[in-house]
């Protein structure tokens, strides 16, 4: 047991930290922490908003990664009376398409900080009951573009966990609404391999 406890943290240490090189590949699957998922107030206003965002990256030069993949989201706002009666409720789900790219600062460490751009557009069903009981449904298209920063940890050879924390613009329900906002993504990558010498 001793000799595994001392060859262990050994191996740790040892991995190699980047996959970073030109050529190679990476997948990737983040979703979002958000800051508020239930916030209780006098009128008892519950909300959760879940992303879930795969993807596939590849090195386009040393350190410079673009990629892509699809998106899912899933909201909903309720808001009740001091009775405990819903008075409002909307639900949105979103699906769509997410483009961007990555440059890491640097490319031999265990901890690689980066920086992230990127858009999406996303196709949006919503389902509200209003303050007055009526029930109305819409489709819209949405964009989002987001910039940020982020850190790879990496738990393994081709294997890191990472954290993202950017600013996101979204344009929805076909250019009549704006919202922005900081959102802290959390997620786990796969290294494919190096390119062929």
């Amino acid at each position: 047991m001793k000799p595994i406890l001392i060859i262990l943290p050994l191996f740790i240490s040892s991995v190699a930290s980047a996959q970073l090189e030109k050529g190679t590949w990476n997948i990737s699957t983040s979703t979002n922490a958000p800051f508020n998922l239930n916030l209780s107030s006098r009128e008892r206003f519950k909300s959760y908003d879940f992303t879930f965002t795969p993807n596939i990256g590849y090195m386009l030069k040393d350190r410079w990664e673009i990629g892509g993949g699809p998106v899912l989201d899933f909201s909903k706002v309720r808001i009740k009376d001091n009775l405990g009666s819903t008075i409002y409720n909307s639900r949105n789900n979103s699906f769509g398409m997410n483009l961007y790219t990555r440059y890491y600062l640097k490319s031999n460490s265990k901890v690689v900080p980066y920086f992230v751009a990127g858009i999406q557009y996303l196709r949006t069903s919503a389902t509200t009951r209003d303050f007055s009981g009526s029930t109305s449904s819409a489709k819209f298209h949405e964009w989002n573009a987001y910039g940020g920063a982020g850190l790879n940890w990496f738990v393994g050879q081709r294997s890191a966990l990472f954290s993202e924390l950017t600013y996101k613009g979204a344009w929805g329900n076909n250019g009549n609404s704006y919202t922005n906002g900081l959102n802290l993504n959390v997620g786990f990558r796969i290294f494919l391999g190096q390119k062929k010498k």
